[in-house]
């Protein structure tokens, strides 16, 4: 369905309006291209957004990240893009704007937070369901699962059944989970679906006996249930509360739940705090998977050196992906590879493809940013890269980027810190030179699961605190729309500080940070020090896996200041 023919459907159907979410029923989980209704209506490509059309007007909302890119990709005569940190917020406020009094959307695509808070904002728009006017939801390609091994998972199904169970509040009988990469977590199982995301797309439900139950559509494996049958097993929960997340649950769920069956929800979800706290093997996976991740990009870029000339952005993404495809345990990408030169590189999720890439030209940067699922962890990491001599307006950028980096790299901070206040820390060096960047700082990494691990994140707009062993990234950045882009991007995951109750940030990524593209007399002496530091542990883990060309490209890239 085009976006004329829904508009027409819409003034035939007498609908004033409809807005749909870049989600299914997996709310904030990956969807495939063929699931993917803003783009098949609009033509963005980007992974966050939200569709508000009337019979005669369409916008698209989106975040910073997207505003350039969403420009591009959608024709200004049929959609106007509006740029969001807040999609339900400024949904009201457009609704209020054209005199819209009642909206309709698909309950399966909405949480029941984001409706609870519209309704509450807005009470004067009426939210009306129809689960049909973007149907089918879901791709019917069969689903095939497969277990996480426990050498990589380190933790038993059991086990983490019981340790979730056990922190289920005593006035809840059961805990319903309607997040896809906490389900994979809890049951240590995994699936080809997503092309780079290997998570099942299940629900589940755990009884506080420790016994969970599974649900999804499209597979044949053991002990999983069809959707179609959560709804009679929560009915054995009559008289009683089943602990829910609003944020993760589609709105859906209370129209299927059973009389007598009350869904509580708090601000507490074992499942999703868990998760985020690694165990010591994932820790090891993650440390080992990153080794194997620098040896691979780390040699991508000593090759880039020399043959650079005449390349298109996708040819370096090609290459690269055969770079990490030699490595052991190797899955898949964890995202599609931004590899963007130049003015591209203003776009901050920009990907080339084989019909539409630039040419690697002199005298700028490729900013490139890219990572793996590997089976014993994930990985993600951005790089800017010089392309001959890049300006000094291009050098100073990159070290006050640099400067940001290095802020979170060694702050030392209380245990609960929250996201915003670790993001104010980062930002600090860039807006003392009325810099800044337009997506948050880090975002949590799964465990061969999601790229972009929630709830916690690194942003101005993410309260929830920060505890010991979490794994997230730090990659401020810097954009100049028309003129080139910046991002300096490692995983990091934290540890202990020197003080008592405070924690610190770790490196797990291994890949040199260009130094041509470093003005070091912008930075500090510490700072020197940290990257100093920094390159030669670099050095050290990655020389014995290079060859001897290799080895002095690194010890080059790796040198002091």
């Amino acid at each position: 369905m085009s976006l004329k023919e829904l508009q027409k459907h819409l003034k035939d159907k007498n609908i004033p309006a409809f807005f749909q979410p870049m989600s299914n029923m997996f709310l904030g989980q990956d969807i495939l291209p063929e699931e993917n209704k803003i783009r098949a209506l609009t033509g963005f490509g980007g992974s966050a957004g939200m569709l508000l059309v009337t019979p005669e007007k369409a916008w698209l909302l989106v975040d910073g990240r997207y505003a350039i890119q969403a420009r591009y990709e959608t024709n200004p005569k049929e959609v106007t893009v509006t740029d969001s940190r807040n999609f339900f917020l400024t949904l009201g406020s457009l609704c209020r704007e054209n005199q819209i009094q009642k909206l309709f959307y698909n309950p399966w695509c909405v949480s029941v937070k984001n409706v609870r808070y519209f309704c509450k904002v807005f009470s004067d728009i009426v939210l009306q369901e129809d689960k049909d006017l973007t149907n089918p939801l879901l791709s019917s390609k069969p689903v095939e699962v497969f277990a996480h091994d426990i050498k990589y998972a380190g933790k038993s199904v059991a086990e983490k059944c019981a340790e979730v169970a056990a922190k289920i509040p005593s006035d809840c009988a059961a805990l319903l989970i309607t997040s896809a990469d906490q389900v994979s977590w809890l049951m240590n199982l995994r699936s080809h679906t997503l092309p780079d995301t290997p998570v099942l797309r299940a629900y589940a439900l755990l009884d506080r006996s420790g016994i969970a139950c599974v649900y999804a559509d499209g597979c044949v494996y053991e002990g999983i249930k069809p959707l179609s049958a959560l709804a009679a097993d929560l009915q054995t929960y009559h008289g009683q509360s089943v602990l829910a997340d609003m944020a993760d649950t589609p709105q859906q769920i209370l129209n299927i739940l059973p009389e007598g069956v009350d869904l509580c929800f708090k601000d507490f979800n074992p499942a999703a705090k868990m998760k985020l706290i690694k165990n010591e093997t994932e820790l090891a996976g993650y440390k080992n998977a990153h080794l194997r991740d620098g040896v691979a990009v780390s040699k991508f870029l000593c090759w880039l050196e020399n043959h650079r000339q005449g390349m298109t952005e996708w040819d370096v993404v090609q290459k690269l992906g055969t770079f990490r495809r030699q490595q052991d345990l190797f899955f898949s990408e964890s995202f599609g590879t931004i590899a963007a030169v130049g003015a591209n590189a203003a776009v901050v999720h920009y990907q080339p493809s084989e019909k539409n890439c630039a040419v690697l030209e002199d005298n700028t940067v490729l900013l490139l940013d890219s990572g793996a699922q590997y089976y014993d962890g994930t990985t993600d990491v951005t790089r800017t890269i010089a392309l001959g001599t890049p300006s000094e307006e291009i050098r100073k950028a990159f070290t006050y980027v640099l400067k940001a980096h290095i802020a979170l790299a060694t702050a030392r901070f209380p245990e609960a810190t929250s996201g915003n206040a670790l993001d104010t820390i980062t930002r600090a060096p860039l807006w003392r030179q009325g810099m800044d960047y337009a997506h948050g700082t880090g975002h949590g990494v799964g465990h061969f699961a999601n790229v972009h691990e929630g709830p916690f994140a690194i942003s101005a707009v993410n309260p929830l605190p920060i505890y010991c062993n979490y794994v997230t990234s730090n990659e401020p950045g810097y954009y100049k729309e028309g003129a080139f882009g910046i991002r300096i991007e490692n995983m990091v995951y934290t540890v202990p500080a020197e003080y008592n109750g405070y924690l610190k940030f770790e490196n797990l990524t291994l890949i040199p940070i260009d130094k041509r593209l470093i003005d070091k007399y912008l930075l500090s002496s510490e700072e020197q020090s940290w990257l100093n530091d920094y390159h030669q542990k670099v050095f050290n883990c990655l020389a014995p896996y290079m060859n001897a060309n290799e080895q002095k490209w690194l010890e080059a890239s790796c040198s002091p200041l």
